[in-house]
């Protein structure tokens, strides 16, 4: 009863426009009410979920994402990029993925990367002669790749949800995301011998111009195997991680003089705003999980699920079906912090490690975020590019296909998310 009132009260409110953060505080309001709770719970489970050592990194990396994209340092990522494979059939496109996997080891977001990084992939490839929809669509494919490789915004929230490893999780996102990496650059191959979509032909490869963006660029290619190294290697926690990042993408952004006085501020003010947002969502999303646990919510979608069938890999793609589905009318954090809580019980009767599970939620929230009506990213495309909605979705379509391959291997090859987090005995 409790819980058919709090999400029915959730997605009634949505219909209407209401923000996210509103419809998740009144609904939890009346729930609370209606199951005879005390309405105390919400401001002490809103102060508790947000009152968490580790979520301090979340405003230190979004920071950081910012100040690489006002400090120059994602142009040089995206031109030393483009001298490693620019000379690929299908150039540019294999570049915005390269890029992508570059720029993922810094900003620790998907939204830094398709509104900053994404900007300068679209232009330069415009320039080339490339069909202006089919460079959103890649920009926005590779986007995705951001929250897995670490560092992860998503990652950090899973973690705390789930209560496993921060380190663990940022290493185990590595080799998932250069599986996703892998699938979208053999669509841009596919794509580009079709013939089927406006591509230039590709440029001879030119070492000089390889020594010299690797020279220009340097710093900033540093970065990510900067941050990298002190996660993996126990130097820094997460949190820590984050300020070296912050304190990073500043030095470098002098060292380019890149970054001004302006642009400083900017950031700060977009990073108030932004990890503002993500924060009262978790404090929110504390509550919606207390009371689904009071209500055992849980329990009966455990009893559901395993009902249909308790063999582990199917239950794990129905967990997937419903997370994309969810992922159409949800942005990627609200669903995280209302169905972590309720999923980790069966993942825990299933036998699934909880490492693996994180990279598979972020992950299907993250396809989310191309999925119309609600989709971010493509919001993010259609604002940065004047593009129209349906021809962004259609021309996205292709790219499904690379993602959920993606996602089917991440979820029935363990050894792909937790071979590195073994090795390196993390």
């Amino acid at each position: 009863m409790v819980g058919g009132v709090l999400f029915g009260v959730f997605f009634l409110l949505l219909l209407t426009g209401a923000p996210i953060t509103m419809c998740m505080g009144i609904a939890t309001l009346v729930a609370l009410f209606t199951g005879g709770y005390a309405l105390e719970v919400l401001p002490l489970m809103i102060t508790k979920g947000t009152s968490n050592f580790t979520l301090l990194a979340i405003p230190y990396f979004v920071l950081a994402g910012n100040l690489m994209n006002f400090g120059g340092i994602t142009t040089r990522i995206f031109d030393w990029a483009d001298a490693v494979c620019g000379h690929m059939k299908s150039g540019l496109a294999q570049v915005n993925v390269l890029s992508s996997i570059i720029f993922s080891g810094i900003s620790g977001t998907a939204t830094a990367d398709a509104a900053g990084l994404g900007l300068v992939e679209i232009n330069a490839m415009e320039e080339k002669g490339y069909d202006k929809v089919f460079s959103a669509a890649i920009t926005l494919a590779s986007s995705v790749i951001g929250p897995i490789i670490p560092p992860s915004v998503p990652f950090l929230i899973y973690a705390q949800l789930a209560n496993v490893s921060v380190g663990k999780m940022f290493v185990a996102g590595l080799g998932p995301g250069l599986v996703i990496a892998a699938f979208l650059m053999i669509m841009d191959r596919i794509i580009y011998d079709s013939g089927k979509v406006k591509m230039p032909p590709p440029v001879p490869f030119s070492m000089k111009r390889l020594v010299d963006k690797t020279k220009s660029g340097f710093l900033a290619l540093m970065a990510p195997l900067v941050l990298l190294f002190c996660i993996s290697s126990g130097i820094a926690t997460s949190t820590e991680a984050g300020i070296i990042a912050v304190v990073y993408s500043i030095f470098v952004g002098l060292i380019y003089r890149d970054l001004t006085v302006k642009n400083f501020v900017f950031t700060l003010e977009q990073t108030i705003i932004s990890s503002s947002l993500i924060m009262f969502l978790i404090g929110m999303g504390t509550a919606v999980g207390w009371l689904t646990t009071a209500e055992k919510l849980p329990v009966y979608m455990s009893e559901a699920l395993l009902g249909i069938s308790t063999n582990k890999y199917v239950v794990l793609l129905l967990i997937n079906l419903i997370l994309l589905i969810l992922g159409c009318v949800l942005d990627g954090t609200t669903i995280q912090l209302i169905m972590v809580p309720i999923l980790l019980p069966i993942i825990d009767q299933l036998g699934v490690d909880r490492i693996q599970f994180g990279v598979i939620q972020v992950f299907n929230c993250l396809i989310g975020m191309s999925t119309p009506p609600v989709g971010v990213g493509l919001f993010i495309m259609a604002s940065i590019t004047d593009l129209k909605m349906p021809e962004l979705v259609k021309g996205f379509l292709p790219f499904f296909i690379p993602l959920i391959l993606s996602l089917l291997v991440i979820t029935f090859v363990p050894g792909v998310t937790l071979f590195l987090p073994s090795l390196l005995k993390i």
